[in-house]
């Protein structure tokens, strides 16, 4: 699900509505350790986008065609009315973008005063249903009669229909925006043997009619059949599915749409998020302890699973790649309030290493090497504090901090001031997606 960027360019709205200042609570934040659930006063959710830089989540309600406005906490700040169908939802720096199959539109809303300034037509019969943005474009995929379409409102507010030239999708296609305009779109449909499938489409999004990259139509065994959410990975090198009639997310590289791993769940899922560092969630319905499940890059078993009470919402699941709080909706499986999970997922373990020489001698230099590995991806300008304890520091004493280098090693350099053993630690203290980590060695200096 999408989180609003400083990156990203918001449309110009082309047909202004009134936009009065929202008076009411403001938006809070929620310590990222301190899980929370709050019933939610809907009976129906969509979709679900997180707003860092206010610190709001919003959730399109098709039943009572709203969008819900809440904080971190599920805390209601308002309820932004007459958004008929409310389902796929979009988010810029500026704009809440809200798709309205029941009005054949869709609504512009500021994110400042969360009033609607705007509505685009689609035309009639034209019912957007899935939306995705970047750079200034808003993609939609779209139900007419026959056939589930692909459409755009440019930056202008001109809306373009049938970008996907002769092929047709059995239903609105989902879509998700990659980097270096790679647009991925994916519905679920069946042969004509009946037997379930999923389509998925890689366009490259950048001329003005998108260009077809790669395309496949995949059985239910190998390929997440009852298509219900998709995400890309950090790196855009893979499109992730969550079918309702596959038992795991499924992996698929972008360049060619070739099979690129599994995500093993205890139940079929039906949302599927990925975060910035890498990590991928899924969460499922049906009578299941393990209603979230978290992954690793490249392990297709869960590092952790977490029991929700209720179901988890198809396309229930959003993630705030800064505070890493991981947002989901579940609902009891027989219909009933919407209630908002609010959690921390668990972080990658790290293994850190010291080398030093065996002996050395006071007042001359000697060099420390390292390394620190970790399943999960190392980011970049990571450092390590390097402290010594020796005689002349019982207490122990900074030497100081090294880089860790894209193969993950690093180097120190120590002059010891003390004869008798000296011991260095080196210490990790870790992310929002690593666990802290620590290692020793001991040299005899003479």
């Amino acid at each position: 699900m999408p989180v609003s960027s400083s990156a990203r360019k918001a449309l110009l709205p082309v047909v202004l509505l009134s936009a009065l200042a929202l008076p009411g609570p403001a938006a809070t934040a929620r310590a990222a350790a301190e899980p929370a659930t709050a019933e939610l006063p809907i009976s129906s959710a969509a979709d679900i986008v997180v707003d860092h830089e206010h610190q709001r989540l919003y959730i399109s309600d098709p039943a009572d065609s709203s969008v819900l406005v809440t904080d971190y906490a599920g805390s209601v700040v308002t309820d932004i009315p007459e958004q008929p169908g409310a389902a796929g939802l979009a988010l810029s720096d500026t704009f809440l973008y809200v798709a309205l199959p029941d009005a054949d539109a869709i609504s512009v809303i500021n994110t400042q005063t969360l009033q609607e300034t705007a509505r685009y037509s689609t035309g009639r019969g034209i019912e957007p249903r899935h939306l995705a943005y970047d750079g200034g474009r808003l993609w939609f995929g779209y139900d007419t009669s026959l056939v589930g379409k692909l459409g755009s409102v440019e930056s202008d507010g001109f809306v373009r229909l049938d970008l996907d030239g002769p092929h047709g999708w059995q239903s609105a296609p989902f879509l998700v925006m990659g980097g270096s305009g790679t647009l991925v779109a994916g519905a679920p449909g069946r042969t004509q043997t009946g037997q379930s499938v999923t389509e998925l489409q890689v366009y490259d999004a950048t001329p003005s009619t998108p260009v077809p990259t790669a395309y496949t139509s995949q059985p239910v065994d190998p390929g997440s059949a009852g298509l219900s959410d998709m995400a890309l990975t950090n790196d855009g090198k893979d499109i992730v599915t969550a079918g309702t009639s596959s038992q795991g997310a499924r992996l698929f590289r972008t360049s060619d749409l070739g099979a690129d791993g599994t995500c093993t769940t205890a139940a079929a899922p039906d949302a599927v998020v990925t975060s910035v560092d890498g990590r991928i969630v899924t969460g499922s319905a049906g009578p299941t302890a393990q209603d979230l499940s978290l992954f690793l890059p490249g392990d297709p078993a869960a590092l952790r699973t977490y029991d929700l009470s209720g179901d988890v919402v198809p396309a229930g699941l959003a993630w705030d790649p800064f505070t890493s709080d991981l947002f989901a909706l579940t609902q009891p499986s027989g219909g009933g309030p919407v209630t908002l999970h609010v959690t921390t997922p668990a972080k990658a373990d790290t293994t850190l290493t010291l080398q030093a020489p065996d002996t050395a001698r006071r007042d001359e230099p000697l060099t420390l090497t390292g390394t620190l590995d970790s399943p999960l991806a190392i980011p970049d300008a990571t450092e390590v504090r390097v402290t010594r304890t020796d005689a002349a520091s019982p207490d122990g004493v900074t030497v100081g901090t090294a880089g860790v280098s894209s193969l993950n090693t690093f180097t120190i350099d120590d002059v010891p001031p003390a004869s008798g053993t000296v011991t260095y630690t080196v210490t990790y203290a870790g992310d929002a997606a690593h666990n802290a980590a620590t290692a020793t060695a001991t040299v005899r200096i003479d």
